[in-house]
């Protein structure tokens, strides 16, 4: 599914790919590859004047659309309902108005998963019920916390890790705004590996190190996809339980110490 997904339906300012989503609708489909070339009908960050207008006014909690996200995941998921799942699923959220963590295991599983990545100011909250939910990386506990508390006595954590040794900074406020929250959430599950290791049998399948990818980077998925497999498969294979990988940030810079030369 993530193979399908191209840098300019993510991040709709990329000139090669604007003109190449405009050439290859031409000329049979003009509006269909004006649209995309602009990005009004990319999948996650949908530019629409109104809504971003709205937003600066003071009008909507939000930047972007979610309707484009929310039709690609309905034509690329396997399930209609979480309890379809092979196995069971809980979707991790955030309750809007507490803050609270909200476990969602049952129900269509689209909304569910617009609530869980509905990152707060970019994209809209999603209404479960009676619940008015956001991404569940501001939650108060993380997924891990919620495993072992329902009584998981061994837990494989796989976690999406974090760009690091960036040859530049992000130079826009999206890229770097995600850059950040892709940190916190990061030192977040770092501290409740601390926080639950002495209470189950944790095996931490190692993210990949170094990645100089930034979150909104979708053009080398089929490399980080293919580079996460084999480095997931050699660590099953030598039955490592828990790997040397870093797991924050505070263990790459150690690694990797950053050199500031005196003033004068």
């Amino acid at each position: 599914m993530w193979c399908s997904v191209g840098g300019h339906d993510v991040y709709p300012l990329i000139l090669p790919q604007t003109l190449r989503a405009l050439a290859r609708n031409l000329p049979l489909h003009p509006v269909k590859g004006v649209r995309q070339a602009l990005g009004i009908a990319n999948y996650t960050f949908a530019f629409r004047p109104l809504t971003l207008t709205e937003a600066m006014v003071g009008r909507q909690n939000h930047l972007f659309d979610n309707r484009p996200l929310q039709r690609f995941l309905r034509r690329s998921l396997p399930i209609e309902n979480l309890e379809d799942a092979r196995l069971p699923l809980s979707i991790l959220a955030s309750e809007v108005r507490s803050g609270k963590a909200v476990a969602l295991s049952c129900g269509p599983a689209v909304p569910a998963l617009l609530a869980s990545t509905a990152i707060p100011a970019l994209f809209p909250n999603v209404t479960i019920g009676e619940q008015v939910l956001m991404d569940g990386g501001v939650a108060e506990r993380t997924t891990l916390d919620l495993a072992v508390e329902q009584g998981a006595d061994e837990v494989y954590l796989l976690s999406p890790g974090f760009c690091c040794d960036l040859p530049v900074p992000p130079s826009t406020a999206i890229t770097m705004a995600l850059h950040a929250y892709n940190l916190l959430s990061e030192q977040r599950i770092a501290a409740s590996i601390r926080c639950v290791e002495h209470r189950t049998r944790l095996r931490l399948v190692p993210p990949l190190y170094p990645a100089q990818v930034l979150p909104i980077d979708f053009g080398q998925t089929r490399d980080l996809i293919e580079r996460a497999t084999e480095t997931t498969r050699e660590w099953i294979a030598h039955n490592v339980p828990v790997p040397d990988s870093a797991r924050h940030a505070a263990d790459h810079a150690a690694a990797s110490p950053v050199r500031s030369e005196p003033a004068g």
